[in-house]
């Protein structure tokens, strides 16, 4: 099933995607990097689909959020020096590895203490994650180590079990998103991404990874 993103705000098509979210299905969604493969954050069945779908199941899946307020449901904190960023990251191109919530499943994060988080710039599918109520996983449509999948047509072909797409047609090509991790200090790059210039631009000097 394909939903065109410009008619997801039709409540037909918002009870369509919000049913099948609650119901543990797996959908695709664009993000304004890459298409996103997802589902409910919170259940263990669409992880491990996910995993088996990716060909992966190694590392915690990042998790797609309406804004702040979600945000805060998960973490521990917000670290400072994010709190001053914050207008200026998000929505954006940003994933950002916060203290998770100590009251999270740590299944869900592959026993991490670390949670990924995402707000996409997208202002439909913010609304479709606000009015679920619950963060919903995000990560690229592609095989573990593969390249993402930027063709609804692609997707569906590659990815048949993705019974549910919403549709943005072709996406651009993207690096994918920044990851910087908030849990140490100074903050670090894991991964220069889409928007890694604007982070220059802001008077931000993000020391890489080591």
């Amino acid at each position: 099933m394909r939903i065109p993103l410009a008619y997801l705000s039709k409540p037909e098509n918002l009870k369509i995607v919000i049913d099948w979210v609650l119901d543990d299905r797996i959908l695709a969604y664009p993000t304004d990097t890459l298409y996103g493969m997802g589902g409910r954050f919170s259940s263990h069945a669409v992880i491990h689909t996910i995993d088996r779908l990716k060909g992966r199941g190694d590392t915690p899946y990042s998790v797609a959020v309406s804004g702040r307020h979600m945000m805060e449901t998960l973490v521990e904190r917000i670290p400072p020096q994010l709190a001053r960023l914050f207008e200026q990251l998000f929505p954006g191109p940003y994933t950002v590895l916060l203290p998770a919530d100590r009251r999270l499943d740590r299944h869900i994060l592959d026993r991490s203490d670390k949670i990924g988080i995402r707000i996409p710039a997208i202002p439909s599918i913010l609304r479709l994650i606000e009015t679920i109520g619950i963060p919903i996983i995000s990560t690229s449509v592609n095989l573990s180590g593969g390249i993402p999948l930027t063709r609804p047509e692609d997707i569906q072909v590659a990815f048949p079990d993705i019974g549910l797409l919403i549709d943005a047609g072709e996406l651009p090509p993207s690096q994918g998103s920044t990851i910087l991790d908030f849990c140490v200090e100074p903050p670090r790059l894991v991964r220069r991404g889409d928007g890694f210039s604007k982070l220059a631009r802001l008077g931000l000097d993000f020391s890489p990874a080591t």
